[in-house]
Parts: C-alpha cells; sequence; structure tokens
C-alpha cells in the first residue's frame, strides 16, 4: 500500500510524459478519502488522459477482488505482498513504489536505476507538495461527519498514553 502522495508523484510523472504508455496501468488509491481528495486536485483526469483504469480504493487489486491480471501476465504492484496466483493465475509479480510503477507503464519494462532517478529528477523539486500528508483534522467534510462522536476523557487518556509509550519505544 502507499499514501497519497505517491499517487500524486505518479500522476505528475504520467502528466510529464507525452507519449502512450507501454503497458496497462491500473491504479487502486488505498481510500476513499485519498480518491476524493485526489479527484478534487485533478489527479483522476491526469490519470484518465494517460489512460489509466481506476479501481475502487482499497485492496482492490492487491487481493485480486475486482479484476485479476491475464494468465501468466508480468506484473508492478504497489502491494505490500506478494505470493503465487495473487493477482492472477502465474502471474509474474514485482513490488514496488507508485512511481516506480508510473515509470515502468511509460517505458513498458523496469527501469534502470539511472532512469529512474531521471524520472524522479523532476518530482524532487516539488517533494514538499507532492508527499503532503491527507491530513483528516483538516478536512472540513471529515470534522462535520466526526463532530458527532463523543470519546470519554478516559479513553482519550488512555490513548494519550499508548501514543507516548510508543514514542518512548521507538527511542
Amino acid at each position: 500500500m502507499t499514501n497519497i502522495g505517491h499517487f500524486r508523484a505518479a500522476g505528475n510523472l504520467l502528466k510529464e510524459n507525452k507519449d502512450p504508455l507501454q503497458v496497462r496501468l491500473w491504479m487502486a488509491p488505498p481510500t476513499k478519502m485519498d480518491e476524493a481528495q485526489l479527484r478534487e486536485e485533478g489527479y483522476y483526469e491526469i490519470y484518465k488522459a494517460a489512460g489509466v483504469r481506476t479501481e475502487v480504493p482499497g485492496c482492490s487489486l492487491c487481493m485480486g477482488n475486482q479484476a485479476r491480471v491475464a494468465t501468466g501476465s508480468t506484473v508492478m504492484s504497489t502491494s505490500t505482498r506478494n505470493f503465487p496466483n495473487r493477482l492472477g493465475t502465474n502471474a509474474k509479480v514485482f513490488l514496488g513504489s507508485a512511481e516506480l510503477a508510473a515509470c515502468t507503464a511509460i517505458l513498458g519494462r523496469l527501469p534502470t536505476v539511472e532512469q529512474y532517478h531521471t524520472f524522479m529528477a523532476s518530482i524532487d523539486s516539488k517533494a514538499k507538495e507532492t508527499y503532503r500528508y491527507l491530513n483528516f483534522d483538516k478536512i472540513s467534510s471529515y470534522l462535520e461527519k466526526s463532530s458527532d462522536i463523543h470519546i470519554s476523557g478516559k479513553t482519550k487518556a488512555d490513548a494519550h498514553e499508548m501514543q507516548c509509550s510508543g514514542c518512548a519505544l521507538a527511542q
């Protein structure tokens, strides 16, 4: 799985590409909130113009729930897991980032390290904007829906304690 910034970066790479994609590219954002934000930012129009097939957000492709690739296909996937027949019968699956998947679709094969760095140079200059997180606490529709939820003081204290102990463990 990948976060919204990686989908922006892939969209930016696809927007810069002026040639038809060399292979089929399917994309499935991790959540409906990511999908909504990407639509609002115009990335779904970029995907459409590039010929990308977008799928239902979530584990639709990585679990083979919505569609499966043809028997014996080679696949570049942004999934976090790989095992035989996960995406299709006898599929050969490579795992990587959404950026790597976009580069692969543009080239029609996995890029060399040098080619990947060339693609990413254009993304690196806009990294702060591209890779910004989707902060739920700043999204008005999320805040409206969550405003009716009551969380007890004890639950908040327990969550804070867990968060702080998690920080201590990470140090």
